[in-house]
């Protein structure tokens, strides 16, 4: 609620940021993730994009997704080899976007249907599970237009300051290799999902 009234300024307008926070944003622009000072994370990730120049916009809701993407894999690490995911479970709707352009600055690595029906099999997770515990991205992209367009659905797995485990499995099968042990967070073995 207070971050609501703080990004948002009388009558709906966003509210202009201070000199010191727009050169923080820049700074952190121009950094690699690995670089970025621990200390100012939570501040840059509180910055309404609306109130930054049209010119940063796209390349910091990149950087703040692959932050977010970053600290979603980060807590699944922290769950384990063997997750238990909660039936009704919600994807974390800050390390999600709908713009393949910003997540392909993020980081973000296209994958086909195939690769995520065999990682799924692979690991016993559903594709609701990959939402949530993962990084897996989902969008329906239209393909013409008129009365009746079509769509194809598009597939991602993040893999950059970090890799998904999930890009890692789909890796292996990339390269062919058949039932071969992955490195998952030290454990010898890909994640695996149980219910």
């Amino acid at each position: 609620m207070a971050l609501l009234g703080l990004s948002l300024g009388w009558a709906g307008t966003v509210a202009p940021l201070d000199a010191d926070t727009a050169a923080m944003v820049e700074a952190f622009l121009k950094l690699p993730t690995e670089a970025l000072p621990a200390e100012h994370i939570s501040r840059f990730l509180a910055v309404d994009p609306e109130a930054l120049p049209k010119k940063l916009r796209r390349p910091f809701q990149a950087k703040r997704l692959e932050l977010y993407s970053l600290k979603q894999l980060g807590q699944t690490k922290k769950k384990g080899f063997v997750l238990t995911p909660e039936d009704h479970c919600e994807a974390p709707k800050e390390a999600k976007s709908q713009d393949i352009s910003i997540l392909m600055m993020a980081g973000y690595q296209e994958i086909t249907e195939e690769e995520k029906e065999w990682v799924g099999r692979r690991t016993h997770c559903k594709e609701q599970d990959m939402l949530c515990e993962f990084t897996l991205q989902i969008l329906d992209e239209k393909l013409g237009s008129g009365k009746r367009p079509r769509y194809r659905r598009r597939y991602f797995l993040f893999c950059s300051a970090a890799c998904d485990p999930l890009m890692v499995l789909i890796g292996v099968h990339r390269a062919h290799v058949k039932d071969q042990n992955t490195n998952f967070f030290g454990t010898g073995a890909g994640p695996v999902c149980s219910r």
